[in-house]
């Protein structure tokens, strides 16, 4: 755990090594986990979410980004659509085989 170098009434107040370190945790735990460096990292050095955030802001450090979908919406809406068709159509022919199933079953 760091020690804070000063405790005044305004607030903590930590080094410039002691924001290094503590970047420098996030980053490697981002890089190896894809998010969720800052909670890790707030927990580890009882820092405050807010202020890693806003020091990861000042250092101008990449913030994890949620991966771009190369997806086409509308053949993606179509595809859905073809095989909710094809779906309700096997369902009824199930549904109908069923029933004949039920009959015969009742006749033995």
């Amino acid at each position: 755990m760091i020690k804070k170098t000063q405790d005044t009434g305004r607030g903590k107040r930590y080094s410039a090594v002691e924001r290094v370190k503590i970047l420098t945790f996030v980053d490697k735990y981002n890089a190896t986990n894809g998010r969720g460096g800052a909670a890790a990292a707030s927990r580890k050095y009882d820092v405050s979410q807010l202020t890693i955030g806003n020091w990861l802001k000042t250092a101008g450090s990449p913030s994890p980004k949620r991966k771009k979908s190369n997806i086409d919406i509308d053949k993606t809406l179509k595809r859905i659509s073809e095989l909710h068709k094809l779906m309700a159509k096997t369902e009824a022919q199930l549904d109908k085989q069923r029933r004949e199933y039920a009959e015969l079953k009742m006749v033995l």
